[in-house]
Protein backbone atom coordinates (compact mmCIF):
# COMPACT_ATOMS: atom_id res chain seq x y z
CA UNK A 1 0.00 0.00 0.00
CA UNK A 2 1.04 3.63 -0.45
CA UNK A 3 3.13 5.12 2.37
CA UNK A 4 2.20 8.81 2.44
CA UNK A 5 4.99 9.56 4.91
CA UNK A 6 7.58 8.47 2.37
CA UNK A 7 5.95 10.66 -0.32
CA UNK A 8 6.56 13.73 1.87
CA UNK A 9 9.93 12.42 3.06
CA UNK A 10 8.77 12.12 6.67
CA UNK A 11 8.62 9.56 9.47
CA UNK A 12 5.47 8.38 11.32
CA UNK A 13 6.18 10.67 14.28
CA UNK A 14 6.22 13.84 12.15
CA UNK A 15 4.36 16.83 13.65
CA UNK A 16 1.73 18.94 11.83
CA UNK A 17 4.31 21.73 11.42
CA UNK A 18 6.76 19.30 9.79
CA UNK A 19 4.01 18.02 7.46
CA UNK A 20 3.15 21.58 6.39
CA UNK A 21 6.80 22.49 5.88
CA UNK A 22 7.45 19.36 3.80
CA UNK A 23 4.36 20.02 1.66
CA UNK A 24 5.39 23.63 0.96
CA UNK A 25 8.88 22.53 0.00
CA UNK A 26 7.68 19.82 -2.42
CA UNK A 27 4.92 22.00 -3.86
CA UNK A 28 7.45 24.63 -4.88
CA UNK A 29 9.37 21.93 -6.78
CA UNK A 30 6.64 19.73 -8.29
CA UNK A 31 3.71 22.13 -8.84
CA UNK A 32 2.47 21.78 -12.47
CA UNK A 33 2.91 25.53 -13.01
CA UNK A 34 6.62 25.13 -12.34
CA UNK A 35 6.91 22.08 -14.65
CA UNK A 36 4.90 22.98 -17.76
CA UNK A 37 6.89 20.60 -19.99
CA UNK A 38 6.57 17.56 -17.74
CA UNK A 39 3.38 15.53 -18.53
CA UNK A 40 3.71 13.64 -15.23
CA UNK A 41 3.92 16.73 -13.01
CA UNK A 42 0.17 16.87 -12.38
CA UNK A 43 0.00 13.25 -11.17
CA UNK A 44 3.06 13.73 -8.95
CA UNK A 45 1.65 16.87 -7.40
CA UNK A 46 -1.76 15.24 -6.82
CA UNK A 47 -0.04 12.46 -4.85
CA UNK A 48 1.80 15.06 -2.77
CA UNK A 49 -1.44 16.97 -2.16
CA UNK A 50 -3.30 13.77 -1.20
CA UNK A 51 -0.54 12.77 1.23
CA UNK A 52 -0.65 16.24 2.80
CA UNK A 53 -4.43 16.17 3.40
CA UNK A 54 -4.47 12.58 4.72
CA UNK A 55 -1.61 13.14 7.20
CA UNK A 56 -2.86 16.52 8.40
CA UNK A 57 -6.31 15.16 9.24
CA UNK A 58 -6.07 13.27 12.57
CA UNK A 59 -8.77 10.74 11.60
CA UNK A 60 -7.43 9.82 8.16
CA UNK A 61 -3.88 9.80 9.53
CA UNK A 62 -4.85 7.37 12.30
CA UNK A 63 -6.46 5.04 9.72
CA UNK A 64 -3.40 5.31 7.47
CA UNK A 65 -1.08 4.41 10.39
CA UNK A 66 -3.27 1.43 11.22
CA UNK A 67 -3.23 0.24 7.60
CA UNK A 68 0.56 0.53 7.48
CA UNK A 69 0.93 -1.54 10.66
CA UNK A 70 -1.68 -4.14 9.64
CA UNK A 71 -1.11 -4.66 5.93
CA UNK A 72 -2.89 -8.05 5.98
CA UNK A 73 -6.15 -8.26 7.92
CA UNK A 74 -7.29 -11.73 6.77
CA UNK A 75 -5.27 -14.87 6.24
CA UNK A 76 -6.24 -18.38 5.18
CA UNK A 77 -4.16 -21.34 6.33
CA UNK A 78 -4.54 -24.78 4.70
CA UNK A 79 -3.43 -27.96 6.37
CA UNK A 80 -1.62 -30.63 4.39
CA UNK A 81 -3.92 -32.80 2.29
CA UNK A 82 -5.45 -35.64 4.29
CA UNK A 83 -8.08 -38.26 3.65
CA UNK A 84 -10.82 -36.04 5.16
CA UNK A 85 -9.67 -33.05 3.05
CA UNK A 86 -10.61 -30.61 5.84
CA UNK A 87 -9.50 -26.98 5.79
CA UNK A 88 -8.56 -24.87 8.78
CA UNK A 89 -9.24 -21.14 8.55
CA UNK A 90 -7.87 -18.63 11.01
CA UNK A 91 -9.12 -15.07 11.30
CA UNK A 92 -7.90 -11.93 12.97
CA UNK A 93 -9.80 -10.61 15.98
CA UNK A 94 -11.14 -7.75 13.85
CA UNK A 95 -12.55 -10.21 11.25
CA UNK A 96 -14.15 -12.31 14.01
CA UNK A 97 -15.86 -9.24 15.52
CA UNK A 98 -17.13 -8.17 12.09
CA UNK A 99 -18.67 -11.59 11.43
CA UNK A 100 -20.22 -11.70 14.91
CA UNK A 101 -21.77 -8.27 14.33
CA UNK A 102 -23.43 -9.35 11.07
CA UNK A 103 -24.64 -12.60 12.64
CA UNK A 104 -26.32 -10.68 15.50
CA UNK A 105 -27.77 -8.19 13.03
CA UNK A 106 -29.42 -10.83 10.83
CA UNK A 107 -30.65 -12.82 13.86
CA UNK A 108 -32.35 -9.69 15.20
CA UNK A 109 -34.01 -8.96 11.85
CA UNK A 110 -35.20 -12.55 11.58
CA UNK A 111 -36.78 -12.42 15.05
CA UNK A 112 -38.56 -9.17 14.23
CA UNK A 113 -40.00 -10.58 11.02
CA UNK A 114 -41.38 -13.59 12.89
CA UNK A 115 -43.17 -11.46 15.50
CA UNK A 116 -46.77 -10.43 14.70
CA UNK A 117 -47.15 -6.84 13.60
CA UNK A 118 -48.48 -4.51 16.29
CA UNK A 119 -51.12 -1.98 15.35
CA UNK A 120 -50.56 1.38 17.01
CA UNK A 121 -53.45 3.78 17.40
CA UNK A 122 -52.77 7.46 17.93
CA UNK A 123 -55.34 10.02 18.88
CA UNK A 124 -55.43 13.46 17.29
CA UNK A 125 -54.11 14.87 20.55
CA UNK A 126 -50.97 12.71 20.35
CA UNK A 127 -50.37 13.80 16.76
CA UNK A 128 -50.42 17.42 17.91
CA UNK A 129 -47.94 16.72 20.72
CA UNK A 130 -45.58 15.07 18.21
CA UNK A 131 -45.93 17.64 15.42
CA UNK A 132 -45.42 20.77 17.55
CA UNK A 133 -41.77 20.19 18.59
CA UNK A 134 -40.94 19.00 15.07
CA UNK A 135 -42.33 22.21 13.57
CA UNK A 136 -40.40 24.34 16.10
CA UNK A 137 -37.21 22.44 15.31
CA UNK A 138 -37.63 22.99 11.57
CA UNK A 139 -38.25 26.71 12.13
CA UNK A 140 -35.03 27.03 14.17
CA UNK A 141 -33.12 25.17 11.45
CA UNK A 142 -34.35 27.58 8.74
CA UNK A 143 -33.40 30.57 10.89
CA UNK A 144 -29.89 29.18 11.49
CA UNK A 145 -29.34 28.63 7.75
CA UNK A 146 -29.95 32.31 7.04
CA UNK A 147 -27.90 33.54 9.99
CA UNK A 148 -24.53 34.40 8.43
CA UNK A 149 -23.23 36.56 11.27
CA UNK A 150 -20.27 35.07 13.19
CA UNK A 151 -21.19 33.64 16.59
CA UNK A 152 -17.82 33.65 18.29
CA UNK A 153 -16.47 37.08 17.39
CA UNK A 154 -17.87 40.34 16.10
CA UNK A 155 -16.82 41.45 12.63
CA UNK A 156 -18.03 45.01 12.06
CA UNK A 157 -17.68 46.28 8.49
CA UNK A 158 -18.33 49.93 7.72
CA UNK A 159 -17.68 52.22 4.71
CA UNK A 160 -14.66 54.48 5.06
CA UNK A 161 -16.54 57.56 3.84
CA UNK A 162 -20.10 58.63 3.08
CA UNK A 163 -19.03 59.70 -0.40
CA UNK A 164 -18.13 56.16 -1.47
CA UNK A 165 -20.77 54.62 -3.78
CA UNK A 166 -21.08 50.84 -4.04
CA UNK A 167 -23.34 48.93 -6.39
CA UNK A 168 -24.43 45.62 -4.86
CA UNK A 169 -24.97 42.87 -7.43
CA UNK A 170 -26.63 39.52 -6.78
CA UNK A 171 -23.41 37.50 -6.80
CA UNK A 172 -21.28 39.91 -4.74
CA UNK A 173 -20.89 38.82 -1.10
CA UNK A 174 -21.45 41.28 1.72
CA UNK A 175 -18.78 42.30 4.20
CA UNK A 176 -18.28 39.66 6.88
CA UNK A 177 -19.14 36.75 4.56
CA UNK A 178 -17.00 33.65 5.20
CA UNK A 179 -16.64 31.90 1.81
CA UNK A 180 -14.33 29.11 3.04
CA UNK A 181 -16.13 28.13 6.25
CA UNK A 182 -14.80 24.78 7.47
CA UNK A 183 -11.85 24.58 5.06
CA UNK A 184 -9.25 26.23 7.29
CA UNK A 185 -10.81 24.79 10.47
CA UNK A 186 -12.93 26.01 13.37
CA UNK A 187 -12.96 29.70 14.37
CA UNK A 188 -10.77 30.41 17.40
CA UNK A 189 -11.37 33.24 19.88
CA UNK A 190 -9.64 34.23 23.10
CA UNK A 191 -10.65 36.06 26.26
CA UNK A 192 -8.86 39.26 25.27
CA UNK A 193 -9.73 42.75 24.06
CA UNK A 194 -7.24 42.62 21.17
CA UNK A 195 -8.69 43.91 17.89
CA UNK A 196 -7.31 43.89 14.35
CA UNK A 197 -8.75 46.72 12.20
CA UNK A 198 -8.27 46.24 8.44
CA UNK A 199 -8.79 49.09 5.95
CA UNK A 200 -9.20 48.05 2.32
CA UNK A 201 -7.75 50.79 0.11
CA UNK A 202 -6.44 48.40 -2.56
CA UNK A 203 -9.07 49.24 -5.16
CA UNK A 204 -10.24 45.60 -5.18
CA UNK A 205 -12.37 43.30 -3.04
CA UNK A 206 -10.42 41.10 -0.64
CA UNK A 207 -10.56 37.96 1.47
CA UNK A 208 -8.51 38.19 4.67
CA UNK A 209 -7.45 35.09 6.62
CA UNK A 210 -5.89 35.48 10.09
CA UNK A 211 -3.54 32.93 11.72
CA UNK A 212 -1.87 32.62 15.12
CA UNK A 213 1.70 33.87 15.12
CA UNK A 214 2.65 31.30 17.78
CA UNK A 215 1.69 28.05 16.02
CA UNK A 216 0.23 29.15 12.62
CA UNK A 217 -3.22 27.79 13.57
CA UNK A 218 -6.27 29.31 11.85
CA UNK A 219 -8.19 32.03 13.73
CA UNK A 220 -10.81 33.74 11.49
CA UNK A 221 -11.43 34.99 7.94
CA UNK A 222 -13.77 37.46 6.25
CA UNK A 223 -14.75 38.97 2.89
CA UNK A 224 -14.00 42.73 2.73
CA UNK A 225 -15.18 44.96 -0.10
CA UNK A 226 -13.13 47.81 -1.51
CA UNK A 227 -13.10 51.07 0.51
CA UNK A 228 -14.54 49.39 3.63
CA UNK A 229 -12.92 48.40 6.89
CA UNK A 230 -13.35 45.38 9.17
CA UNK A 231 -12.66 44.78 12.86
CA UNK A 232 -11.80 41.26 14.05
CA UNK A 233 -11.72 40.91 17.83
CA UNK A 234 -10.90 38.39 20.61
CA UNK A 235 -7.46 37.72 19.13
CA UNK A 236 -4.57 35.98 20.97
CA UNK A 237 -2.13 38.08 23.00
CA UNK A 238 0.78 36.17 21.41
CA UNK A 239 0.14 37.93 18.09
CA UNK A 240 -0.94 36.92 14.59
CA UNK A 241 -0.18 37.11 10.89
CA UNK A 242 -2.51 37.34 7.90
CA UNK A 243 -3.00 36.46 4.26
CA UNK A 244 -5.21 38.19 1.71
CA UNK A 245 -6.57 37.59 -1.79
CA UNK A 246 -7.29 40.65 -3.93
CA UNK A 247 -9.55 40.41 -6.96
CA UNK A 248 -12.68 41.43 -8.84
CA UNK A 249 -16.05 39.84 -9.68
CA UNK A 250 -16.76 37.10 -7.14
CA UNK A 251 -17.90 33.81 -8.72
CA UNK A 252 -19.34 31.18 -6.39
CA UNK A 253 -19.04 28.47 -9.10
CA UNK A 254 -15.24 28.58 -9.44
CA UNK A 255 -13.28 25.72 -7.87
CA UNK A 256 -9.73 25.30 -6.58
CA UNK A 257 -7.54 22.46 -5.22
CA UNK A 258 -9.30 19.71 -7.20
CA UNK A 259 -12.76 21.07 -6.34
CA UNK A 260 -12.02 21.15 -2.60
CA UNK A 261 -12.58 24.93 -2.60
CA UNK A 262 -15.73 26.54 -4.05
CA UNK A 263 -15.88 30.26 -4.81
CA UNK A 264 -13.30 32.77 -6.02
CA UNK A 265 -12.64 35.89 -8.05
CA UNK A 266 -13.01 35.76 -11.83
CA UNK A 267 -10.10 38.19 -11.97
CA UNK A 268 -7.34 37.60 -9.41
CA UNK A 269 -5.05 40.57 -8.87
CA UNK A 270 -2.72 39.29 -6.17
CA UNK A 271 -2.19 36.87 -3.26
CA UNK A 272 -0.33 38.15 -0.20
CA UNK A 273 1.18 36.40 2.85
CA UNK A 274 2.42 38.63 5.67
CA UNK A 275 3.90 35.88 7.85
CA UNK A 276 7.26 37.66 7.85
CA UNK A 277 5.70 40.78 9.42
CA UNK A 278 3.51 39.52 12.30
CA UNK A 279 1.09 41.72 14.24
CA UNK A 280 2.09 41.99 17.91
CA UNK A 281 -0.13 43.60 20.57
CA UNK A 282 2.69 45.04 22.69
CA UNK A 283 1.40 48.31 24.12
CA UNK A 284 -1.99 48.57 22.47
CA UNK A 285 -5.10 46.41 22.30
CA UNK A 286 -5.89 47.56 18.74
CA UNK A 287 -3.68 47.19 15.68
CA UNK A 288 -4.57 48.73 12.32
CA UNK A 289 -3.38 47.61 8.88
CA UNK A 290 -4.16 48.97 5.42
CA UNK A 291 -4.56 46.79 2.33
CA UNK A 292 -2.75 48.20 -0.68
CA UNK A 293 -1.87 46.79 -4.06
CA UNK A 294 1.81 45.79 -3.93
CA UNK A 295 2.18 44.09 -7.34
CA UNK A 296 5.26 46.22 -8.11
CA UNK A 297 8.23 43.85 -7.85
CA UNK A 298 10.41 46.79 -6.74
CA UNK A 299 8.31 47.34 -3.62
CA UNK A 300 10.03 46.86 -0.26
CA UNK A 301 7.25 44.38 0.62
CA UNK A 302 7.69 42.25 -2.49
CA UNK A 303 8.47 39.21 -0.28
CA UNK A 304 4.83 39.31 0.87
CA UNK A 305 3.56 38.40 -2.61
CA UNK A 306 2.59 34.71 -2.74
CA UNK A 307 0.59 32.35 -4.98
CA UNK A 308 -2.72 30.44 -4.85
CA UNK A 309 -1.15 27.33 -3.32
CA UNK A 310 0.41 29.26 -0.45
CA UNK A 311 -2.85 31.17 0.22
CA UNK A 312 -4.83 27.95 0.62
CA UNK A 313 -2.15 26.17 2.67
CA UNK A 314 -3.45 25.72 6.20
Amino acid sequence: MTNYYSILGLTKDASDSEIKAAFRKLAKIYHPDKNPNDPNSKAVFENILKAYHILLNPYSRKKHDYDLTNKINYTVKKQPVSSSKQKDYSFTEEEFKRRQFYKNYYDTRKNKEQQPAQVKIYSDYKYILFATPVAVGLLMLVISLFDVQPKAATVANQPLSDSAIHKVVSHQPENGYKPFNGFYGEIQTFNTNHILRIKNLSGYDAIIVVFSQRDSSYLQHTYLRDNFYAEINKLPASGLYWKCWLGKHWNGQKTYLNKEIFGGFDSTVQYQNWISIPVLFNNSSTHEITLKHIANSDSKNTNCICDELDFFTK
